[in-house]
């Protein structure tokens, strides 16, 4: 029997071990570690946050969602609404083509009163998978912007092209349509740019032409305020 016995680490010198290593680059002993520490409390939200996109990084996604989704719902659980939005936006960043996280990131700031954050939530995820050409997906994204914020004008210049690579060239369309009467200056160009690309036809090219040569004018815009609409 060993006269001296190396005490055990307690929770906080695992969890401090595992901040070095992943400050270091050694991904495979932080998750380690992480892991070890978790084991009595696998809700923790803060280290669930710090594994999440450890995981992702070794391939193991679910995994890594799940973790954020822990996180997340604990946060809840004790009524921190905040803190559940800021893991959601931190687990949109890890993984940007997971939908699930938009559309809860947008529905924590709705709960906040928060609206044009939820629709700005909902456009970039749009946006995100309209590019990686899930277009079922960003358009179910643009759609539930547009639920709750109708004329927003990034959402319906996100939506339209979605929609008409989908064959529902008509609705798209006519989502640019709705916004001729409130677009101006630069804005009203982007429309009916955005127009000319779905109907390239001597009619749409006129509009844009005479949109692009009438100069900037100040107007009311889609979704409120003036200039360049923002979901911020």
């Amino acid at each position: 029997m060993p006269l001296f016995r190396r005490r055990p680490r307690t929770r906080a010198e695992i969890v401090a071990a595992a901040d070095r290593a992943r400050a270091r680059g050694r991904i495979r002993k932080a998750v380690a570690g992480y892991r070890e520490a978790l084991r009595n409390d696998p809700e923790d939200p803060s280290l669930n946050v710090k594994l999440a996109p450890l995981l992702a990084r070794l391939g193991q996604g679910a995994e890594g969602a799940r973790c954020f989704r822990r996180a997340a719902e604990r946060h809840l659980a004790a009524g921190f609404t905040d803190r559940a939005a800021a893991v959601c936006a931190t687990a949109t960043g890890v993984f940007p083509l997971e939908p699930a996280f938009r559309v809860e990131l947008a529905r924590l700031h709705a709960l906040r009163g928060r609206r044009a954050d939820a629709v700005g939530a909902l456009v970039d995820g749009g946006r995100a998978l309209a590019r990686a050409r899930r277009r079922p997906a960003a358009v179910s994204l643009l759609r539930r912007a547009l639920e709750l914020e109708p004329l927003h004008l990034e959402a319906r210049l996100a939506l339209a092209p979605a929609l008409a690579a989908e064959g529902e060239r008509e609705e798209a369309r006519s989502l640019l349509r709705g916004l001729e009467g409130h677009a101006r200056g630069r804005d009203l160009r982007r429309v009916r740019w955005a127009a000319l690309r779905l109907a390239p036809t001597p009619a749409a090219l006129w509009r844009w032409l005479s949109a692009a040569f009438a100069g900037d004018a100040p107007g009311r815009q889609p979704g409120g305020g003036r200039g360049r609409d923002r979901a911020r």
